[in-house]
């Protein structure tokens, strides 16, 4: 019996009610089936547990009830389980078909913020994510799904599979399109599984964001971090109560905008920071405002120097966690990016990395429409001994070719329909930090 944290999760359908669907799972990775609990489901439970299959309880308190009555449990503390995922994509026109395209600047609905600070709040589980594709009037498209996947994967989260009505009913009744769309799905989710070392990679990031990510700051917190990763800014996270002896190595730019002014530990820490060279944006409650005027009429933030840094005091309170994530990018600029992206729009990044620098991986989730002769260009300060392609589903990966150029490496990408995952190996020489 697998144990929790290796649990690939399938949502099964309360209408699967008979036994022989089962054998859809059959050369799938799913070993694991959350069940919402009804009697008809009875026989599916049995079953599945004959065959192997770990069993979990969802929905709501009542389901639960019936569920522990039959011998199914929730989901152990091991596993860190959130219910508020959104389905990943663009915004949709009014007739429901999803669009986007190469020129495109839509809003990208993303949960890779969500699991980040997930894993940062709860070190070593495993982060499950429960969405369901959006209903009617939508027609939910196998690019949609692998993406949905790829979100959650790229990310070290592991989605609970959740199928649409059209697909439940096209699988139950064996439609061909439909097996097809399930053998993708099944795909997609084996790739990420056969890369669990991808999860333990550290975030790169030259920016940190400062939070209890609660109460009063839990938008704000939580906003800045979506849309700073909707800026591809590498960042990494910082719970406040644990920032004042956490180590600061390698960050150029520190973002403190909770209300109320941080404890005296953590205030004295970022203002070292500053003075050593930092940028540290932080809300109208900071109090006294050290350093003196640099003369910059800046509409939203006091920018002073700071030792041989800057401190930028937000006028507004709460500040706009859409200006934060524009105004620190504006502010740092470009000298210390992690990676630079071309010919890509409608997309997030991740960028991680082994502590021994080994291994740098740069993932990209597409949420554009590409077509065959969209050629995208990464860039990445370092030089390394060799780069590798990795596309949703594949078993092995293809060389890219690397090419010197402004003091890092610039690699050539393929048409990015959905996901690329980049394996940089040896790091010869980088300036992250």
């Amino acid at each position: 019996m697998p144990t929790p944290a290796s649990w690939i999760p399938l949502r099964w359908p309360s209408a699967w009610n008979d036994p022989t669907l089962l054998g859809l799972l059959e050369g799938t990775p799913f070993n694991c089936l959350a069940m919402e609990w009804n009697a008809t489901l009875a026989p599916v439970a049995a079953k599945a547990r004959e065959a192997g299959f770990s069993l979990v309880a969802i929905g709501n308190e009542a389901s639960r009830a019936a569920a522990a009555s039959a011998g199914i449990a929730p989901p152990p503390e091991s596993l860190v389980t959130l219910a508020d995922g959104v389905w990943p994509g663009i915004a949709s026109p009014a007739d429901g078909a999803e669009a986007s395209g190469p020129t495109a600047n839509p809003w990208i609905d993303s949960n890779g913020w969500l699991l980040r600070l997930a894993r940062v709040r709860s070190p070593g589980k495993t982060v499950w994510l429960m969405f369901a594709p959006p209903g009617a009037p939508r027609v939910v498209l196998l690019e949609s799904y692998l993406r949905a996947i790829a979100d959650t994967g790229t990310w070290g989260g592991k989605w609970v599979v959740t199928l649409d009505s059209d697909l439940q009913a096209g699988l139950a009744r064996g439609d061909s399109t439909a097996l097809a769309t399930w053998k993708a799905i099944a795909a997609a989710v084996a790739f990420f599984e056969r890369h669990p070392a991808w999860s333990s990679l550290e975030p790169l990031g030259v920016i940190g964001v400062i939070s209890d990510f609660a109460g009063p700051n839990e938008i704000t917190g939580q906003e800045v971090l979506n849309l700073i990763g909707r800026r591809s800014l590498a960042y990494r996270i910082l719970e406040s109560s644990a920032a004042a002896t956490a180590s600061l190595a390698g960050f150029k730019a520190l973002i403190y905008v909770d209300e109320g002014a941080p404890a005296p530990p953590l205030r004295r820490k970022l203002l070292v920071f500053a003075n050593q060279g930092g940028l540290l944006v932080v809300g109208a409650a900071w109090g006294p405002r050290e350093g003196a005027p640099t003369g910059m009429d800046h509409p939203r933030v006091d920018v002073r120097r700071l030792g041989k840094g800057r401190l930028a005091i937000c006028k507004d309170s709460p500040p706009d966690p859409f200006m934060i994530a524009r105004d620190v990018h504006m502010l740092l600029g470009r000298t210390y990016d992690v990676a630079r992206f071309f010919n890509l729009s409608a997309f997030l990044s991740h960028c991680a990395a082994a502590p021994d620098g080994t291994l740098d991986l740069v993932q990209i989730v597409s949420f554009a429409i590409r077509f065959p002769n969209d050629v995208a260009t990464v860039w990445v300060p370092g030089k390394y001994a060799s780069a590798h392609l990795w596309s949703l589903g594949s078993e092995d990966p293809s060389p890219l070719e690397m090419v010197p150029e402004n003091g890092g490496t610039s690699l050539l990408l393929p048409p990015v329909p959905v996901y690329a995952g980049v394996e940089l190996s040896n790091r010869r020489r980088n300036n992250h930090a």
